[in-house]
């Protein structure tokens, strides 16, 4: 899972060119956001393992990793839909982003294959301070 992990995160931040590097992380905890972090930012939180055994020899692993979006809630449907005005991106858009870098990616030979499984509704995080709009897509690996 580490190895897989850190491929996502290289590739994110490759793909993701509007995003900042460093606001591209493994997170703990998908509602926990590192106080450095600027807007738009997207955590990366490991996933469920199955196992299946394919031969005596050959071990079957299923992997999936949830990939989170977040986007500073300021202008009405901007953080959600995108604001063409200030060409920032939505959680759609980098949803978006997200499937298109990872599907199908093998990531080096990492994996045998990679395909997105399901989209999560956008969600708000809210604080005395800050409100900021989430969504997540998870996606499952395959090794053989």
């Amino acid at each position: 899972m580490k190895a897989l992990l850190t491929a996502i995160k290289t590739q994110l931040k490759t793909d993701l060119t509007y995003v900042r590097d460093s606001d591209i992380y493994v997170t703990e905890d998908e509602r926990m956001i590192p106080e450095a972090v600027k807007f738009p930012a997207v955590g990366i939180k490991d996933g469920a393992i199955s196992y299946k055994q394919a031969t005596k020899s050959q071990e079957d692993q299923e992997l999936q990793v949830k990939i989170i979006t977040y986007q500073e809630l300021r202008k009405p449907e901007a953080s959600i839909m995108g604001d063409t005005a200030t060409s920032k991106k939505g959680v759609l858009d980098i949803i978006d982003g997200v499937i298109t870098a990872l599907k199908n990616n093998l990531l080096s030979g990492i994996v045998d294959s990679a395909f997105p499984i399901a989209e999560s509704e956008s969600e708000l995080l809210a604080d005395e301070e800050t409100a900021i709009v989430m969504k997540s897509v998870t996606m499952q690996y395959f090794r053989y």
